[in-house]
C-alpha cells in the first residue's frame, strides 16, 4: 500500500479517512447497485467478500499547483472524483497498461474483476458512497469574498443550489446572500452550508466590512 500512498502525495490528494474492512454483503449491493443484475455480478461480491479492502476518502490536499511557466497564473485543482477516476484508469488493467500504464489498475490490477480499485462515477455518488461507510463529511473553514460587481443569474443560483450537494439550504443561502452580498468563493469539500458555516461567514463578512470603514476613516482623518 505505501506505493498506492506514495501516487496520492504526488497527486496532491488527502486522505482525510480510512478504514480497512471486509465489505459486507449489503455495502458491495449499494457500491454496484448499476451491476447487480450482471452475470459477473456474483464473481465481484465473491472477490470483495474474502479479502480486506481498504476505503479511502480523499480530497484535494491543495485547491491549485504552480503553473510551469512563470509569471503564468496556478493551475487550479479539478474535483478529486475526476482526478481519482483518472489516476485509477481503465477499469480493464490490460487496457490500461497499453493507454494509462502509470495508472493504478495497470499497475495493481490483474483483469476486470479484480482491478484493485473503485472509484464513484461523479460528485454525487461520491456523497453517497461516503454515507455506505458513515465516513465523517470532510469540511474546511470556508473562504469568503464579495465582489459586488459579479452579481449574475449563474452566479447566484450556483450559490443557492450547488452542484455536489444534494438537498441545499438554499433558503438560508440566499438569505445570507441578500444580506451580505455575491459571495464568490466559498470552499469546503462537500459545499455543506450547515449552520455553522453561515455564523463563520457572516463573522468573516462582518469583519471585512468593519475594516473596510476604520480604513476609509482613518483616509478622511476621523480615527
Amino acid at each position: 500500500m505505501e506505493s498506492v500512498y506514495d501516487k496520492l502525495r504526488e497527486n496532491h490528494f488527502e486522505v482525510f479517512h480510512e478504514v480497512k474492512k471486509i465489505l459486507t454483503r449489503e455495502e458491495i449491493l449499494n457500491l454496484f447497485y448499476k451491476h447487480r443484475n450482471a452475470s459477473y455480478f456474483p464473481e465481484i461480491q465473491e472477490h470483495l467478500m474474502t479479502a480486506e479492502s481498504v476505503v479511502l476518502l480523499l480530497v484535494n490536499d491543495k485547491e491549485s499547483i504552480p503553473a510551469e511557466e512563470e509569471g503564468e497564473e496556478d493551475i487550479k485543482l479539478e474535483s478529486p472524483v475526476i482526478r481519482w477516476k483518472k489516476l485509477i484508469g481503465n477499469k480493464n488493467p490490460e487496457e490500461a497498461k497499453t493507454e494509462e500504464p502509470e495508472s493504478l489498475r495497470a499497475l495493481f490490477g490483474l483483469d476486470e474483476i479484480r482491478n484493485a480499485f473503485h472509484g464513484s462515477d461523479d460528485p454525487l455518488s461520491a456523497n453517497k458512497e461516503r454515507d455506505i461507510f458513515l465516513f465523517p463529511i470532510p469540511e474546511r473553514p470556508p473562504v469568503f469574498e464579495f465582489v459586488r460587481t459579479k452579481v449574475t443569474m449563474d452566479m447566484i443560483l450556483s450559490f443557492c443550489f450547488p452542484p455536489n450537494l444534494e438537498h441545499a439550504n438554499s433558503t438560508g443561502r440566499l438569505d445570507l446572500f441578500a444580506m451580505y452580498g455575491p459571495i464568490v468563493k466559498y470552499h469546503s469539500v462537500d459545499y455543506c452550508f450547515c449552520r455553522n458555516c453561515v455564523r463563520i461567514a457572516k463573522d468573516q463578512l462582518q469583519e471585512a466590512i468593519r475594516e473596510k470603514e476604520l480604513s476609509e476613516r482613518k483616509k478622511m482623518g476621523m480615527t
